[in-house]
């Protein structure tokens, strides 16, 4: 067998290019015994989360170009929303052009479920008058040269004879066309009325265009705009940046929204869903564009797979409409919920393994919240209902870092559940401007989870569930955030979840795009930037070893953590300095092992403790 090659990952807040003098330098001695596994490390250790928050998903993650396409959002004086605005402009009285939101004609033509706002749609009326070229647009929609971008729109009309023309052009009057395509006929009931433009021009703030011509009244819903490279609607630039983090999981839809948001809302045709209201984020309109469907593709495209939380009392929700979930993903077509799926165009199961029953439960921010024992009397009415439409899922359950909270559920939870899930949050508030807490806190979480350990093992061998550490992460001032501290932390609090691998399963950082400022890839309309924390996901998830070896330092300035590839091919040696001020030398021995002469080394790096990424400077930290 060929000797195992070692790849050492470096985290530190030396400066790149740049070393302490040799006097000052201390070393620290690493024992490396590769005969002794301490414990294995989970493959499914290394996930995301995904949550309906701001630009989360839509915007950030989802590739649709159109906000507010289905004309939800109020209305101003010249009956359009915020996103919509009269083309050409305002300047003059365009008595030729009449645009007023209607509830009273929409696409689907039905009720609007509680909790959504669905059941408008906007009346052109057109009549003649001395501007030609009229109609409506949004501004700040990026194009790209040379990329197509299909789109359609749905109208219905009656008496109706004129023109109507998709177009993207410079965002200014009489701005610079780019593509344009004129539409079929507006004719009769609502229909879908496709198009693709191509622009020659690169343009991050160019508007997108509807443009009437003619006589008469027709309504127009449902607008579109996509780019031909979103890989199954996710925005490819994004998507690339993820599936260069390896999860083993994706988590969605929340987070607190998860209490907000019923799964009936977001299957069928993209275009019959309501938008609704998330209560959980200023009550913003989210469209259903990204539902059950789209997020497990995703996951499935990513080689991921989909944990989904179940809402549990909030909002109306109940542990039937939780195992009707179940059935739409797991159900043969010969079940209710299963021949749903079918006729949604997905006959197979999708055979969904992981399923969380709430989240948070115990915080009064959330819809559904109670106390533990209300929660361990609705987890086993959950657990039941679910498992009996599918007895091989996952379940996650609703844990703390409140230990008399995760006693009362693990004693009274009368149905076996695989894992519970705590979350991990550091303030600035909790910080309070000493760097040396920031670092030292992941310690705090290796000891809570010693003293989970000591209650699980009261439970008999069959009921000790396993933790995931489902939503982690920083919430500090971006200069503090997006710098080489945030990798620092990150990095440490990795090594803990590895060294307790017997214990942590599952873990994942908050969040996966924007959301807020802990969101780990940040991208606006027109590009992006990773911050320090994606750059040490990146590392650890591709080089996560299956078993950890035992490892003896002296001093306790490196945490350092050693793995062995689950093939015995590669060994990995995960350092973290954290000493601000100086640079370590490692003098690394390894016994119980015969390795090759040669060693990879990858170390998370800036030219500055103060530098730090952002959509300016991207690259201030970054893996070299």
């Amino acid at each position: 067998m060929t000797a195992p090659r070692v790849i050492v990952l470096l985290l530190t807040a030396a400066i790149a290019g740049q070393s302490a003098p040799a006097p000052t330098r201390p070393t620290v001695a690493v024992e490396i015994d590769a005969a002794s596994v301490d414990n294995r490390i989970s493959p499914h250790l290394y996930g995301q989360f995904l949550e309906f928050m701001f630009e989360g998903i839509n915007q950030g993650l989802f590739a649709e170009l159109i906000r507010d396409r289905s004309f939800e959002e109020p209305p101003d004086a010249t009956g359009l929303s915020r996103f919509w605005q009269r083309y050409p402009d305002n300047r003059n009285d365009d008595y030729g052009l009449s645009l007023r939101r209607v509830d009273d004609a929409a696409y689907p033509d039905r009720a609007a479920p509680d909790g959504t706002t669905g059941g408008h749609a906007l009346r052109v009326h057109l009549t003649p008058a001395v501007i030609a070229r009229h109609g409506l647009y949004q501004a700040r929609v990026p194009i790209r040269a040379d990329v197509a971008y299909r789109g359609y729109v749905w109208m219905k009309a009656d008496t109706f004879a004129g023109t109507v023309t998709a177009a993207l052009e410079a965002d200014g009057s009489a701005g610079r066309v780019y593509a344009e395509a004129p539409l079929a006929t507006a004719n009769g009931e609502w229909k879908a009325y496709p198009f693709t433009l191509r622009p020659a021009t690169t343009d991050p703030h160019a508007r997108f265009a509807l443009l009437f011509g003619g006589e008469g009244d027709l309504w127009i819903d449902r607008v579109s705009l996509m780019p031909e490279d979103a890989v199954d609607g996710v925005r490819a630039d994004v998507f690339e940046k993820i599936r260069a983090l390896h999860p083993a999981f994706i988590r969605w839809p929340g987070g607190n929204v998860a209490q907000d948001y019923h799964w009936a809302w977001g299957v069928g045709p993209r275009d019959t869903r309501p938008t609704w209201i998330n209560l959980s984020w200023q009550n913003a309109l989210e469209p259903s564009d990204f539902g059950t469907a789209e997020f497990i593709r995703f996951a499935r495209d990513l080689g991921a797979e989909p944990s989904i939380t179940v809402n549990v009392e909030g909002r109306g929700a109940t542990a039937a409409e939780a195992a009707a979930w179940v059935e739409y993903c797991n159900g043969p077509t010969s079940s209710t919920y299963g021949a749903m799926r079918a006729r949604d165009g997905h006959p197979q199961p999708y055979q969904v393994r992981y399923w969380e029953i709430g989240n948070e439960i115990w915080g009064d921010w959330v819809r559904g919240h109670s106390d533990a024992a209300t929660y361990a009397r609705n987890l086993t009415k959950y657990l039941a209902a679910m498992r009996a439409v599918d007895p091989s899922i996952q379940v996650i359950a609703v844990g703390d870092n409140d230990m008399a909270w995760n006693r009362r559920v693990l004693e009274d939870t009368r149905e076996p559940f695989d894992y519970l899930a705590v979350h991990h949050y550091y303030s600035r508030r909790d910080m309070q401007g000493d760097v040396a807490k920031l670092l030292a806190r992941p310690l705090h979480y290796e000891r809570f989870y010693a003293d989970m350990d000591a209650l699980l093992r009261e439970r008999p061998s069959g009921r000790r569930p396993r933790l995931a550490i489902n939503e982690w992460g920083l919430d500090l001032p971006e200069a503090q955030q997006y710098s080489v501290l945030g990798a620092l932390y990150a990095a440490r609090l990795m090594n803990v979840f590895e060294r307790r691998g017997d214990l942590v399963a599952m873990s994942a950082v908050s969040d996966l795009v924007n959301g807020w400022p802990g969101g780990i890839i940040q991208a606006d309309r027109t590009g992006l930037f990773v911050t320090p924390i994606y750059l040490v996901n990146t590392l650890y998830a591709s080089r996560r070893g299956a078993e950890r070896l035992r490892t003896t330092l002296d001093g306790d300035v490196v945490d350092l953590v050693a793995s062995r590839s689950a093939d015995g091919r590669s060994m990995y040696l995960k350092a973290v300095n954290t000493a601000l001020d100086r640079a370590v030398t490692a003098q690394i021995s390894i016994r119980g092992m015969q390795v090759s002469g040669r060693a990879a080394v990858e170390r998370v790096v800036a030219d500055s403790v103060t530098a730090v990424n952002s959509f300016a400077t991207p690259d201030a930290v970054k893996i070299t």
